[in-house]
């Protein structure tokens, strides 16, 4: 890969008094005004986009500006190559020296069309904060695709000089005196949202790379940085609805954060329990979204299809619909209110300042082992007599075998292939297992719930209820197989 100069920026947005407000909040500065339209070129099959480049040409007062951005999902810095033309010409081959011309593949300049382009009124100062230099932008305007518009209102953090934690502590202090909230998409990602009347894309987690030569602290760094991106990528889809993935990937993300804060504690002291408590209401406030996208996506069509037309089971789906709709209105408040994006801002200065040395001098893998034997241990010991436990106890086992795999998660890439695969396999048959418990126990305590007395309903929620006791009796043997299977299997951390 290419190496190139990077763009370190955070984007903030609101209502137009608010992000003017926060705009004199940075500081002194000369405030220049300037319109700027910027034009977004691909090909006809988006080949630019899908492997990962933006490719725009600016107009900004006159002056002519090509650059070609690599593209990401909630990442603090990406890479960025521009040069200034004397007119303009939408042409990779004038990129500057140092461009990633092997990744684009070749690319000829009537290949290329307008896909969206921003027409923005923009309000730039450079100012001093945190012993670095940062320049705010203030855009308002559009994004434009075709017949289709949406509007742009925000204020954009670009690191010029210093350290990237600065452009943090700025937003950091921004959410703490206004009414704003991160947007974690580019005007790319949204102009190509648009232009496709596409959701927003979500974002799965992506395991570290850690050696065995890395030190804690920069696991630390390394995990909580990659988690917060992840969470931040999944605001947009989230909020948006669509695409039920959206909703889940955040509470994976926000599962994986408070996961690392208990893996971690004792490493990063008091401000890992504080961030913790801060995401917990965070994490709860999303489970009836995810509950009911899973009961109308996953839960009642089989049921539905066995039973046919019941009017108990059209009821059911009739009530889940409206308070689906109404888990929606809440996640889309969380998503556009500032506290999950303090949150977020929080947990990446967390992880700036972790990625020094630090003061924990045991070794990477050595407190890999510790953690992953602390875990499984407990997975073990609530299991005892798995066989003939309820499900509430299984339930449990659920959470601590939960507990273990996001650890594992975290430290795999310490450990070959060969020695982990057989481990990981065994433990993802019981996860699914355990997940269907889970699920089916939702299934029946919300169809009561949505029911809600209702004598026809209740009919629906009798059928639900049968229909899910009698798939738990039938995956019962392959859960206590798969349990047996992951209880027996050694350790690969100790070889």
């Amino acid at each position: 890969m290419t190496d190139a100069p990077v763009e370190v920026e955070i984007k903030l947005t609101g209502p137009a008094r608010v992000l003017k407000a926060a705009l004199g909040d940075l500081g002194p500065g000369e405030a220049k005004r300037s319109d700027v339209v910027s034009v977004y070129h691909d090909t006809d099959d988006d080949r630019l986009w899908r492997k990962g480049f933006t490719f725009r040409l600016r107009d900004k007062g006159g002056e002519h500006i090509l650059t070609l951005k690599r593209e990401g999902q909630g990442e603090l810095a990406r890479g960025e190559w521009e040069t200034t033309l004397d007119a303009p010409a939408a042409d990779p081959g004038l990129l500057p020296a140092g461009a990633p011309r092997g990744e684009l593949g070749v690319v000829l300049p009537e290949e290329l069309s307008e896909r969206h382009r921003t027409v923005v009124r923009r309000t730039k100062k450079i100012v001093e904060f945190d012993g670095a230099v940062i320049e705010a932008s203030l855009d308002e305007g559009r994004i434009e695709a075709g017949d289709r518009r949406m509007p742009v209102g925000e204020l954009e953090l670009e690191l010029l000089k210093g350290e990237p934690r600065a452009v943090l502590a700025a937003a950091e202090m921004l959410l703490s005196k206004h009414a704003l909230a991160l947007e974690p998409r580019s005007k790319a990602a949204r102009g190509m949202e648009l232009a496709g009347d596409a959701p927003p894309a979500w974002r799965k987690a992506r395991k570290p790379a850690l050696g065995p030569g890395d030190t804690v602290n920069g696991a630390i760094a390394r995990i909580l940085g990659e988690t917060a991106t992840q969470i931040m990528a999944n605001i947009p889809a989230a909020a948006d609805g669509r695409d039920p993935e959206g909703v889940h990937q955040l509470r994976v993300a926000l599962r994986r954060l408070r996961s690392a804060f208990k893996v971690f504690g004792k490493a990063i002291g008091a401000e890992a329990e504080r961030l913790d408590e801060r995401a917990r209401p965070v994490l709860k406030a999303l489970g009836p979204a995810r509950d009911l996208d899973v009961f109308l996506a996953e839960t009642l069509p089989p049921v539905a299809a066995a039973h046919g037309e019941a009017r108990g089971l059209k009821l059911l789906t009739e009530a889940a619909e409206a308070r689906q709709a109404a888990a929606y209105e809440a996640v889309r408040a969380l998503c556009a209110g500032r506290e999950l994006s303090r949150l977020v801002v929080a947990v990446m200065l967390l992880a700036e300042n972790m990625a020094g040395p630090g003061d924990w001098s045991e070794p990477l893998p050595a407190f890999a082992a510790r953690v992953l034997d602390k875990r499984f241990r407990k997975a073990r010991k609530k299991g005892r007599d798995f066989e003939t436990m309820p499900t509430a106890q299984r339930h449990e086992v659920r959470i601590a075998v939960k507990k273990f795999r996001y650890a594992l998660d975290f430290f795999q890439s310490l450990y070959p292939d060969g020695r982990i695969g057989t481990f990981r396999e065994s433990l993802r048959a019981l996860q699914d297992d355990l997940g269907r418990m889970n699920d089916a126990t939702v299934a029946e305590g919300l169809a009561e719930d949505l029911a809600a007395g209702q004598p026809e309903a209740m009919v629906g929620a009798a059928l639900v209820k049968g229909w899910y006791t009698h798939r738990l009796k039938a995956v019962e043997p392959h859960m206590i197989a798969a349990w047996n299977d992951f209880r027996a299997t050694a350790p690969f951390w100790r070889e």
